[in-house]
């Protein structure tokens, strides 16, 4: 199984948008119930990792997120970079996202994604803090480096954050199931080795065709690896395409809107998704991917891997599920 995942926030506030565009038409519960919609189509639950301000400000909103069976996680309470934040005021954000969410829906929220990927080396306590916290995956960690964000050279399979080297993953994941275990950070999907190729969503899915996407979520899945996909709510809108920011915001931040949603159906057909609390109680992970060689073409399954794969003992981690007092 592979995780889909849906940042939730104004669409004037992403990050190349929100300093040019003022006086914005809110579109929030249109671009809400456009995916709602898809996933229902298609029987599937997701994870929505809302901003505590939108929380606050639309709670039916985030009620009808629960009702459909979905995941509720924080993206936050407000959407700014973790680099704005000090290790205190990180701590308070990240209750108050929590608090803002179990006020709207009666949950609260198990999992946390930083807005604009923003955990990185350059804040290594970020995990350090969500460890401490009442969260139990993080899923913030985008594992190459792109212009805006990411870790060079980060793990892309799940793991459990140790405090002294928060991006240095164990394999294979020491999780046992019934144990209490610590903070498992489940990073987005991206695919290669030597040249990593991001599928995880956003503008790489407006923009790559649906053929590298559903290559490179192969590419995870046959070396034992869940794809965790991400994308937001006003990526489905058109409604929300401005001229006001320069070409190149534009760009990034509208290009390909018109024909996500049919790309995300394609995906939807082919690939089985869940949550991503589903996807660590029920995911297990060959000891081998590792191994897997950088020249092995798109597809291609190394033999060795696959024995390996096929005789290694899985085990399947408990992570405390969101809805598990209904």
């Amino acid at each position: 199984m592979n995780a889909l995942s849906f940042d939730v926030e104004h669409w004037h506030e992403a990050a190349l948008l929100q300093d040019s565009v003022t006086n914005p038409t809110d579109r929030i519960e249109d671009s809400l119930s456009r995916v709602l919609r898809i996933l229902d189509d298609h029987g599937v639950t997701a994870t929505f990792f809302v901003v505590g301000e939108l929380a606050a400000e639309y709670p039916d909103l985030v009620a009808r997120i629960r009702d459909g069976g979905h995941e509720l996680g924080s993206h936050g309470h407000v959407h700014d970079s973790v680099s704005t934040f000090t290790p205190r005021t990180f701590r308070e954000n990240l209750a108050r996202s929590a608090d803002a969410i179990e006020d709207a829906s009666g949950v609260r929220p198990s999992g946390f994604r930083a807005p604009n990927f923003s955990i990185s080396e350059s804040v290594p306590w970020a995990l350090t803090e969500l460890a401490a916290s009442d969260y139990a995956y993080d899923s913030s960690v985008f594992p190459m480096s792109t212009p805006m964000y990411g870790v060079s050279g980060g793990s892309q399979h799940p793991y459990e954050v140790r405090p002294d080297t928060p991006f240095e993953a164990t394999l294979p994941l020491d999780l046992d199931p019934g144990t209490e275990q610590g903070l498992i950070e489940v990073p987005v999907a991206v695919a290669g080795r030597r040249m990593r190729v991001p599928v995880a969503g956003g503008f790489y899915a407006r923009t790559l065709p649906v053929s590298v996407l559903a290559w490179g979520i192969r590419w995870l899945n046959e070396r034992g690896l869940p794809a965790t996909l991400y994308f937001h709510p006003w990526e489905f809108n058109p409604d929300v395409v401005t001229s006001v920011p320069r070409i190149d915001k534009r760009f990034v931040s509208f290009h390909g809107i018109d024909t996500l949603a049919e790309k995300l159906d394609r995906l939807l057909e082919t690939f089985a998704f869940g949550t991503v609390a589903d996807v660590l109680t029920n995911q297990s992970w060959p000891a081998s991917h590792e191994s897997s060689r950088d020249g092995d073409a798109p597809g291609h399954v190394n033999d060795s891997d696959e024995r390996a794969a096929r005789d290694t003992p899985h085990r399947q981690p408990t992570v405390r599920r969101p809805y598990a007092d209904e």
